[in-house]
Formats: structure tokens, C-alpha cells, sequence
């Protein structure tokens, strides 16, 4: 009967052992990213890169709507083939949550281009943000208020 016990207080070790182990690693593995912004990943999908070209005419941008993931790297193309000028921004969102992101998410400053002559094209690059949603784009130019805008949906 003693070496029940004693087999039973091997295995008992070696489970605990084991569970410490792996209670260490992921306490390890989420103090190595310093983020206390984790939103849930609908798609299980993430820094997926993008090469995007966007057309911008006196009516609105072409497409609409992007979709790309959560922090990609953005290759972004504007070609503006409108009569005036055009520039090209993206508004944050709120995103209210329990998962300590900030209360509004936002592009980058680089995800930017200012006026941008008719026959023109410019090229920026960038990081999508880390929070899932619809982020709309559009020109901040004052001219055009009634111009059509976009829609990045990152997954």
C-alpha cells in the first residue's frame, strides 16, 4: 500500500509541477506584450498586410467600403481623379468595453493624406488599429462636406 502512496504523491507532484509550469508561461506570455487593451478577435485573424488603392472623384471615394484586419500593415494608394483637390483621414470610433482598450479607437496620424491635386496620387503606409469595427473615411477638406465617404472594416 506504500507504494500506492507513494506513486500517487508522484503523480500529484507532477501535476502540480506541471500546472505551475504552465500557470508561469502565461503569466510570462501576457507581461510580454505591456497591452492592457485585448478586445476579442472575431476572426482569429490579425496582422494580415494590405495593399489597397483607392480612387477619389468629385462624388466620393471608390470603393466605399475596405476590409482589412486588425493591426495590418496598410499599403494605401490615392488617386485622385476629381476636378479639386481631395485629402483622405480617418475618423476614430468609440468603443466602449470591459477590455481595458481606450474609449475611443483611432487610426494612426500617419493614415493621413492632405490635399491632394486632381491627377494626383499619393501612397502613406500604416498600422490598422488593434479594435474590430467600422471606421469611416473621408475628406476633411471644407469644399467637400458633401462628399461621399468610405468605410474601413477591420475584422
Amino acid at each position: 500500500m506504500s507504494g500506492f502512496f507513494s506513486s500517487s504523491l508522484r503523480v500529484r507532484g507532477a501535476l502540480l509541477l506541471a500546472t505551475a509550469t504552465l500557470s508561469f508561461a502565461c503569466a510570462g506570455s501576457s507581461e510580454k506584450t505591456n497591452d492592457a487593451c485585448t478586445p476579442d478577435d472575431a476572426d482569429g485573424i490579425i496582422s494580415e498586410p494590405a495593399n489597397l488603392l483607392l480612387t477619389v472623384t468629385d462624388s466620393g471615394f471608390v470603393p466605399l467600403v475596405v476590409t482589412t484586419q486588425n493591426t495590418s500593415d496598410i499599403t494605401l494608394t490615392l488617386a485622385n481623379q476629381g476636378t479639386t483637390p481631395h485629402s483622405f483621414v480617418v475618423d476614430c470610433k468609440p468603443t466602449a468595453n470591459d477590455d481595458g482598450c481606450p474609449m475611443q479607437s483611432c487610426f494612426p496620424s500617419d493614415a493621413r493624406i492632405d490635399a491632394l491635386a486632381p491627377g494626383d496620387q499619393a501612397t502613406i503606409m500604416f498600422q490598422t488599429p488593434l479594435v474590430e469595427g467600422i471606421y469611416n473615411f473621408r475628406s476633411d477638406l471644407p469644399e467637400d462636406a458633401e462628399l461621399a465617404s468610405g468605410q474601413f472594416v477591420i475584422l
